[in-house]
């Protein structure tokens, strides 16, 4: 009454089939990777700004005191 499916035949050298969990647990893992690496460079930009500016400052005050050094003389 009914016929049996056929079962395609399967290519011996196929790679195999793509498991999408696999995937799936793959792409959340490369979005953790990005967050993580997002996070230390917004840090690592922010301690930039800083020494920056302490620099900046540092620089600054050495320049006023040699120029009162040097009116003193």
């Amino acid at each position: 009454m009914y016929k049996t499916k056929q079962k395609r035949p399967v290519d011996p050298n196929a790679p195999p089939r793509p498991n999408l969990m696999s995937h799936d647990k793959v792409i959340r893992d490369q979005k953790a990777t990005i967050e993580h690496m997002e996070n230390n460079i917004r840090m690592l930009t922010n301690r930039v700004v800083e020494l920056e500016r302490k620099v900046i400052n540092q620089t600054a005050y050495l320049n006023a005191v040699h120029q009162q050094l040097s009116r003193k003389k």
